[in-house]
Order: structure tokens, then sequence, then C-alpha cells
């Protein structure tokens, strides 16, 4: 072999190394199979009061329609609640990618406009290499009411409250999926027996029951944690939260009817301030409606 056959044969080979392998390597990658999250670890992205791991696909809108009659306490003069004044929210959501939401919704009582983000952060994998998906949720929102409201040192910072919400789920088979969460609200401004900020444990999930249909729970437990509290005590401490329901999906629709002691739609507001006790007979009826456009 001649001296220039044999540049010619290193150069080559030199080529094959700098731009063959790499090009197998990517075709072994191209090949590998992605990791795939499971299917439907859950119908809705609200499960009652509060987010799922769930978000709109992406480029898609849902629409929603958040419904609470009023409580037991009048038996059958109102019935059971369902004459008496009741709480509507209406919202719309849009995926801005399969991960990432955001959606703004309007509500009766307090004259609430709602902003709010939602952000998936990790899914649970068919593989179980990631065991769990976790999220964060969060809003802003505005309360719209007369500003005679807030009484005589009003600013417009005093209309605005948030809240924010990191949640962990894990779909355990077919039938049941399971998510626990800490949330943080705070309100720009409250009466002076109340606190401007409040923590809570969340505790909720969905058991298949047959078909399409499902039982669903939802549990929030204010916290009170050491030197968080504004007060040494609580006037009226906010009462734990407690919804019992069933759930309809269908590839369009999403429909939850429950018992619960939350009448105020808006998170924050149920978090802080709630004063039904559910065992108590403190209870009503709701109905949640999700439509997928």
């Amino acid at each position: 072999m001649s001296r220039k056959t044999s540049l010619r044969f290193i150069v080559s080979l030199c080529l094959l190394l700098a731009f063959g392998l790499p090009n197998v390597k990517g075709q072994e990658a191209a090949d590998k199979p992605k990791e795939q999250p499971v299917r439907s670890p859950y119908e809705a992205v609200m499960l009652v009061d509060f987010p799922t791991t769930k978000t709109p696909a992406g480029g898609a809108f849902e629409y929603y329609i958040h419904h609470r009659f009023g409580t037991f306490e009048n038996g059958w003069s109102d019935l059971q609640g369902i004459y008496a004044p009741s709480n509507i929210r209406m919202g719309l959501n849009y995926g801005l990618t399969r991960r990432v939401s955001i959606g703004f919704g309007t509500e009766k009582n307090h004259k609430m406009q709602e902003f709010n983000l939602a952000y998936r952060i990790f899914d649970q994998t068919r593989s179980n290499k990631m065991p769990v998906a976790i999220m964060y949720y969060g809003n802003v929102v505005i309360d719209a009411r007369n500003k005679s409201v807030f009484g005589v040192n009003y600013e417009g910072s005093n209309r605005l409250s948030y809240f924010n919400q990191l949640i962990v789920s894990r779909k355990f088979s077919k039938s049941i999926t399971l998510h626990t969460a800490l949330s943080f609200s705070h309100f720009n401004s409250v009466d002076s027996l109340l606190e401007h900020d409040k923590i809570a444990w969340h505790f909720a999930g969905r058991v298949k029951l047959w078909s399409d249909n499902s039982f669903i729970f939802e549990y929030t437990q204010p916290l009170e944690p050491k030197n968080f509290a504004e007060h040494l005590e609580l006037t009226n401490p906010p009462k734990a939260g407690l919804s019992l329901g069933l759930e309809l999906g269908t590839s369009t629709h999403a429909f939850q009817v429950f018992v619960s002691n939350y009448q105020e739609i808006i998170p924050q507001q149920n978090v802080s301030f709630n004063q039904h006790d559910f065992w108590d007979g403190q209870i009503l009826i709701g109905f949640n409606m999700t439509v997928r456009i």
C-alpha cells in the first residue's frame, strides 16, 4: 500500500469515526422507546374544589361550570338547599402545551375574577421510572365588589388574593388514583380578627366503580404551624373541608356531583374562611361540568 493510499485510508477512517458512529448512536436513540405517561390518571382538571395533576391538551380549550346549592340546614323548606341562594363559577382554560395551561374564571358570591396557571412538572410513567406526577397550580384573584366592602383605608391592592399549591399524585392501578398536596393562601386585606395567610394539607382521589363512573373525594385540613399564625388564638378558625361524590367522564365531558361543606368555589376562600362543619350537617349539594372544546 502506497503512502498516498495509506493517507486516504486514515482520512476515511477518521471521517467514519467522526461522523458515522454518532449517526449509529442517533439511530439507536431514535429506536429506543420514549417514556410514556400513564393513561388517564384523572378525568378532569378539577376534582371538586381543587385541581388534579391533569391539564388540558396542548392547543385545546376547556369550559367549566361549577355550581354550589345552599346547605341542608333549613331542611325541606328550601328543598335541602336547592332553592336556597347558590354560588356559581364559570371558567375557561387553555393548554399552552401538554404540560402548561392558563385559565380565567368568574365567581358569583364575591365577584371574584380568577386568573390561574398550572404546570405539570413531571408525569408518572408507565414503566414506573417516574413513580408520581408532580404539578404546580397557582392563581391570582381580584375581588370585584364595591370598594366600600374594603373599609376606609381602601387601596386597589386590597382586592388581591393568591393561592399556590404543589400536588403529588400516583395512579396505583386502573381503578385507583390518589394525590396529596400542600397549599399556601394569602389575602392582601382581611378583617382584623382573621389571618392574611393560611397553609393547608390536602388529600384526594378517585376510585373507578364501573365503566366511566368513579367515586371521588377531597379532604382539606387547615394547618397552624408554630410561629406562623398572626393571632395567638383565632375566634373562628377555618374548619376542615370534606367532599364525597360521583364522577362521569367521557372523551368530551366530565361531570361530578357531590356533597360538600365548601360553598365558596375559589380555593383560598374555602381554605381560609370556611365555617361549615361537615359532621354537623352543614353540607350542600354541588356539581361541576367540564366541556372540552
